[in-house]
């Protein structure tokens, strides 16, 4: 099912999900069951617990069932506190990333918003260096060949830098113009080929440029 992207359209922006990033395992709700879950998986786990259980029956046991369960919750605290520490810098990690600051352009005026804010259909600014927030499409760079050079160390490990070139259709564009572009891009179903594309930040929601006679007619 193919998608259409509209750019600079207010009406459609909030049709998909917004940008904001979430690698965490855990909520506040859902530790306590989801950990335990978890860990009871675990075949080992599961046969100590049976021997703890069995042993609360004195009639075939004859130690004590503290012997048992004793070093069992403990194992189960230090497992279920190393998972909630992992999980807390996991969350770190999404919220610096969520609310790093980008730019954006809107009606030709550029605004700094956090990346987490960041929608289909916006025209983002970026800079030299400057870390990719989103699946993008170039459609201008200050070359005057219209290059830009990617990293795609995240993606493949690789940091030899990538050749993008903007469409044709946008080469001739000024700044203001490009900040004022209106169009819609069609989105083809998602796939793990980045070489085929024109976009280059991550795997999911990859999408292929193709500009229709409205945006043809909104850069005359």
């Amino acid at each position: 099912m193919k998608r259409f992207v509209y750019i600079n359209d207010d009406s459609c922006r909030y049709s998909y999900c917004d940008n904001r990033i979430s690698n965490t395992k855990y909520t506040l709700w859902n530790f306590l069951p989801k950990n335990l879950w978890e860990q009871f998986r675990r075949f080992m786990n599961q046969y100590f617990l049976l021997i703890a259980c069995l042993q609360l029956w004195s009639r075939i046991t004859p130690v004590s069932p503290a012997t048992t369960w004793g070093p069992l919750i403990i194992i189960f605290i230090v497992s279920a506190s190393k998972e909630a520490w992992d999980d807390y810098n996991r969350y770190l990690s999404d919220k610096k990333a969520n609310e790093r600051k980008i730019w954006l352009v809107k009606d030709g005026v550029r605004i700094q918003i956090k990346a987490q804010e960041v929608h289909v259909g916006d025209l983002v600014w970026l800079h030299e260096n400057d870390e990719i927030p989103c699946d993008l499409v170039l459609i201008g760079t200050s070359d005057r060949q219209g290059i830009c050079y990617v990293e795609t160390a995240a993606l493949d490990g690789e940091t030899d830098l990538k050749t993008r070139t903007i469409p044709p259709i946008s080469a001739n564009l000024s700044v203001e113009q490009l900040g004022k572009v209106k169009g819609v891009i069609e989105c083809p179903n998602p796939d793990n080929d980045i070489r085929s594309h024109v976009t280059f930040d991550t795997l999911n929601g990859l999408v292929e440029l193709q500009f229709t006679q409205a945006m043809k007619q909104n850069l005359e």
